[in-house]
């Protein structure tokens, strides 16, 4: 037994006697690491439109005729770098930049062709405290969720890069559009709760909505408006200080699944001297040094999800958001979809119903759009199927159909339909 100790006693030695010694320095951080990724999305479309001849823009010129059927292709791409590090407290931090050639407020959402716009660019910390976000991303509203998609999107998705913005309503089911990533900072807290019950809260605020990147604002001193430095080449964005808040619960019932969320944005309307690259037709009301008023948005959504299945749905009420002095109206919208997902294969259908302004509409005649403008009915029911040949190789087909009425133009009735095939790639 004295030979047994004494030979453990000596491996032991030699064990210590070569490790480091614990005062000895290590490395202050782990090395940064860096990920490219991202798509391209090859798109075939093909839409029909029931176009009356009211809706005209500025100029007189119709923007389509009665019974318009087109087929087009499209191209979509983005490319993602991801930097990340962590230190020895364990605290994780990066960096983001991702670009794209996707529709922006910069081009009216009617898409960027080869322009590549700016996606995301944000820096980052997490760690016990939550996550702390400093850039240009979407913010607390990606806790936000609504009817389940797949593929291109179905309601939700890429069949409104196929028809015109003058002639159809951009409708959305996160509320306010998708592409909103203005210049922000954004907070998320840690998920609080147990293995199979979190929450988790998120709050952001931007000095100014749809300004993004290097578009910092000046102030003009002579008329005390402000102007743009060069982004949009004209005023400056329609809301300041806009504050973001949601809150997202996740809940596992064994077998079933539960998200349930909630959202409130606010923004309040900017001086821009009347005149705005946001709206056709537009005369300000005497007095009126923005057309835009401010606005107080909020929406409620879920999704429950089991054995592959996943149903949700949302409502939104937009308050006055996009909506000029005079244009009081309710604004409000609601989705409801589900889709199912096995092995290689998922489909999806899905459905969102809305009404509200959209000043991007073409109007009869020149001169003031309050009042009109007005959607008082507009209906998408989509549906979408994808096949994952092999990792990252993705087919889809894609349909919707669509319907609106707007309220104050006579015969602003449109309904027609866009089917999609695309092949995409992700990396």
């Amino acid at each position: 037994m004295r030979k047994i100790l004494l030979a453990t006693t000596a491996l032991v030695g030699v064990a210590l006697g070569t490790a480091a010694p614990a005062h000895a320095a290590a490395p202050a951080t782990s090395p940064i690491t860096v990920n490219v990724g991202g798509y391209v999305d090859a798109i075939a479309g093909f839409d029909h439109e029931n176009v009356p001849a009211a809706f005209t823009p500025p100029g007189g010129a119709a923007v389509v005729g009665v019974n318009n059927q087109s087929h087009s292709f499209e191209t979509e791409f983005k490319l993602s770098v991801d930097a990340m590090g962590k230190a020895m407290n364990g605290i994780q931090y990066g960096a983001n930049i991702s670009l794209w050639n996707g529709p922006e407020v910069t081009n009216l959402w009617t898409g960027g062709s080869n322009t590549v716009e700016l996606n995301s660019a944000y820096v980052w910390l997490s760690g016990a405290f939550g996550k702390a976000m400093f850039g240009d991303e979407h913010g607390a509203s990606d806790l936000f969720v609504y009817a389940p998609t797949v593929g291109e999107g179905q309601v939700d998705g890429r069949y409104l890069d196929f028809l015109s913005p003058f002639a159809v309503a951009r409708m959305y089911g996160s509320g306010i559009d998708n592409t909103e990533h203005s210049t922000k900072i954004t907070y998320y807290t840690p998920k609080v709760g147990n293995e199979n019950h979190k929450v988790q809260l998120g709050v952001s605020y931007a000095p100014q909505m749809y300004d993004y990147g290097s578009g910092g604002l000046q102030t003009n001193q002579t008329g005390g408006n402000f102007v743009n430095n060069g982004l949009l080449n004209g005023p400056a964005s329609p809301y300041q200080d806009l504050l973001k808040g949601a809150v997202q619960y996740t809940g596992n019932f064994h077998p079933v699944n539960v998200t349930a969320s909630a959202q409130i944005l606010n923004g309040s309307a900017q001086n821009t001297g009347g005149a705005n690259p946001y709206l056709f037709n537009y005369a300000p009301a005497t007095g009126n040094n923005s057309p835009f008023q401010s606005f107080t948005a909020w929406g409620l959504g879920t999704q429950v999800a089991f054995s592959g299945f996943t149903v949700g749905g949302s409502y939104n009420d937009l308050g006055h958001y996009g909506a000029t002095h005079g244009q009081n109206k309710s604004q409000q919208n609601f989705t409801l979809g589900g889709k199912y997902e096995m092995d290689k294969v998922a489909v999806g259908i899905s459905w969102l119903n809305g009404q509200g302004y959209d000043n991007l509409l073409a109007v009869p005649a020149a001169g003031t759009v309050t009042g009109t403008n007005y959607v008082g009915s507009f209906n998408a029911y989509g549906a979408g199927a994808t096949y994952t040949w092999f990792p990252g190789l993705t087919s889809a087909v894609d349909g919707v159909i669509f319907n609106q009425d707007v309220d104050t133009v006579a015969g602003g009735h449109n309904d027609g339909y866009v089917f999609l095939v695309s092949q995409k790639l992700t990396f």
